[in-house]
């Protein structure tokens, strides 16, 4: 009798139980794994954003402005106050501190406080598209951006005002704001988000994962001004008034944003541009990428959301119930404590163990 020399069906079977069940088994360890370098990679990040902005202290005396959005005088007349000043994030300051010196170079914008210009970052004289400007902003940055963070893809879309970046953020409060739909918004974020008629070539900006805290903006509202945030529409917060009011270690510079939303109908893309965005708050909460908008901290890691401190330590701040959606009464007790930590000024020393990781 001949020797058989190949495997029978019910023994393939057998080996292919075997190796499915290994793999169910390996899977989660090697996930937990490529997690953990992806958080300590995330966190990397996020200090040296804060390196970059205390070398930034350094040269200057202060951090950078948190955006450089309208005049301070008109900061809660929306929509009055989108037709003048630069529009553009504190992310491009801080380029020639991230080894990216030559995109800084390309950027052809004021970054003076003083001024209110004209035009935002992306128009030029007469509303016509800023080509530099707009070509340096579509340059991919590494480390503006998440490895846990999906990295989405270009989708087609039927016509030119379908999708696009956002390209301008501000973040105020206010006691006496009316919204669109009637109701009084006591503290609110507002976007340039360009219909792309005239610049449909750039509809798509390089992103970040990564932005300023502004806590709950700056402003008019006694309340919400309490929780005001070092990045703030034309701030310029010196590291020694941190430290003295609220201190560098409980208070937060930068955190994650890592949720894009994409929908279906229509099919539109809702992402952050490093050019533009520099600061959103945190009034909003933190709430898991899959499930949040754009405009809140958010992150992809199971646990929370990364934070940078001013005083450079990175920590990750849990999901909790810091969720408010500018309507509920009385705010949550972790919502509270979330504010606390990115105020500067708020005076609380309440205990946020809770919070931190």
């Amino acid at each position: 009798m001949q020797p058989r020399k190949a495997f029978t069906l019910t023994e393939l079977l057998v080996v292919v139980g075997i190796i499915a069940a290994l793999m169910a088994l390996i899977l989660p360890a090697v996930q937990k794994v490529r997690e953990a370098a992806n958080r300590m990679s995330c966190a990397n990040n996020l200090r040296q954003l804060g390196i970059a902005a205390h070398n930034f202290h350094a040269d200057r005396g202060r951090l950078p402005p948190g955006y450089i959005g309208p005049d301070l005088e008109r900061n809660d007349a929306w929509p009055s106050n989108a037709y003048s000043g630069q529009w553009i994030g504190h992310l491009p300051m801080l380029l020639p501190y991230l080894e990216q010196d030559s995109v800084f170079q390309e950027i052809q914008i004021s970054f003076d406080l003083n001024e209110v210009a004209a035009f935002p970052w992306f128009w030029k004289s007469g509303a016509m598209i800023h080509h530099e400007n707009y070509l340096a902003a579509r340059k991919s940055i590494r480390i503006f951006l998440c490895p846990t963070a999906p990295n989405y893809q270009v989708k087609p879309f039927p016509g030119p005002k379908m999708g696009g970046t956002f390209i301008g953020w501000h973040v105020f409060n206010s006691n006496h704001f009316i919204n669109p739909d009637g109701h009084r918004v006591r503290v609110h974020s507002v976007f340039w988000k360009e219909d792309y008629v005239k610049a449909n070539d750039y509809r798509y900006l390089a992103r970040t994962n990564y932005l300023g805290v502004a806590g709950c903006g700056s402003g008019t509202d006694p309340f919400f001004d309490r929780f005001r945030g070092v990045y703030t529409n034309r701030s310029q917060i010196s590291l020694t008034q941190v430290t003295v009011l609220d201190g560098a270690s409980n208070t937060m510079l930068y955190g994650e944003m890592s949720a894009s939303r994409w929908y279906d109908q229509p099919l539109e893309s809702v992402d952050m541009s490093w050019m533009g965005c520099g600061a959103i708050g945190t009034y909003s909460g933190l709430q898991r990428a899959s499930d949040a908008w754009t405009m809140m901290f958010s992150s992809w890691h199971p646990l929370g959301v990364q934070f940078c401190f001013v005083d450079g330590s990175v920590r990750m701040v849990r999901f909790g119930q810091t969720v408010w959606y500018n309507l509920t009464h009385p705010f949550p007790r972790d919502w509270q404590l979330l504010q606390q930590l990115a105020g500067f000024r708020d005076g609380l020393s309440d205990d946020t163990s809770a919070l931190l990781e």
